[in-house]
């Protein structure tokens, strides 16, 4: 017997995207190891007296080397799922797991990456990629080489004794990744990380992304309100619903990898992006026209434009 799950997914409107080669890559990521698990997860703001509730039983899993975005309208509590994920905050209910272990604090199994560049002023290229790996015991030579390889890894050697104030915006983004990737946690948590750059360096910024993740054994939880970057950059987008944040679908993004430029104009793209509008921004109903707001004349309608200026 078919039940509904099986009904919707058969008639899903990007099914006809799914190739065959596409539906095999999905079907062996959810065959790997779970490497994050969220259960029933709740959490609540108190405001002026009142309770609000930012996130309503979230469950979902992302598994090993899985690159997972999380899209949604404004105050479906993206972020601070980000942030009960890295151990910042605390739910009220369910279950945050990674690796099967329970999330009780921030912990070196999960690096995060903020949309500020959040480089510590004070130290060059070098010495901010070496701080965790200090920070966790390796030795100086150690956590120097170490440091080294990262920093060729997205082409900085140029930069290596170099301070922050004196990097472009995405060269700050690139060594925060790198230093939140030197501890080799199981998660790499992104909140907006390349909201601020332009159109331009934010493709850039995408593509290294994609190329150090392809090189490396980690999982990425990554937060947009890009529907462009979340399907370029994606294996699945979680979609969350607002007020409060609660999961709408988890779309499998049907794409092929590796992804280029010329992705952003596939059919396949546009298609799965016309889609998500729908879910992130329906359509609002028109007001009637005693709802409509009435329009305050500025001028009158015989003034001529010297007159106004």
């Amino acid at each position: 017997m078919t039940n509904k799950t099986q009904v919707e997914q058969q008639s899903h409107p990007l099914n006809s995207w799914q190739t065959a080669e596409i539906q095999d890559r999905n079907e062996r990521i959810l065959k790997r190891p779970k490497t994050l698990e969220v259960k029933g997860l709740d959490k609540s703001f108190e405001h002026k007296g009142k309770t609000n509730k930012v996130l309503n039983k979230i469950d979902f899993t992302a598994y090993k080397r899985e690159f997972i975005c999380v899209v949604g309208p404004s105050g479906c509590g993206k972020s601070t799922l980000a942030r009960l994920i890295a151990g910042l905050e605390t739910q009220e209910a369910g279950h945050i797991l990674v690796d099967g272990k329970h999330v009780t604090e921030p912990g070196p199994d999960r690096g995060m990456v903020f949309q500020s560049y959040s480089l510590f002023p004070w130290m060059s290229v070098k010495h901010n990629v070496m701080f965790g790996l200090t920070q966790s015991g390796m030795s100086r030579n150690s956590a120097e080489s170490e440091a080294f390889q990262w920093i060729d890894l997205v082409g900085l050697t140029p930069f290596l004794d170099a301070y922050p104030h004196q990097l472009s915006g995405g060269m700050k983004q690139r060594v925060a990744i790198i230093r939140a990737l030197a501890n080799q946690p199981k998660i790499l948590l992104m909140d907006e990380p390349f909201a601020a750059l332009d159109p331009q360096n934010r493709l850039k910024m995408q593509q290294y992304l994609l190329e150090i993740w392809q090189n490396i054994d980690i999982t990425v939880f990554f937060i947009t309100h890009d529907l462009d970057e979340a399907i370029y950059l994606a294996d699945r987008i979680l979609v969350l619903d607002a007020n409060p944040g609660q999961v709408r679908e988890v779309l499998n993004v049907p794409l092929p990898r590796p992804r280029a430029e010329d992705t952003l104009l596939s059919p396949a793209f546009m298609a799965t992006k016309d889609y998500l509008e729908t879910l992130v921004h329906p359509p609002q109903p028109e007001l009637d026209f005693e709802e409509k707001l009435s329009m305050v004349r500025l001028v009158s309608v015989n003034a001529q434009v010297p007159d106004i200026f």
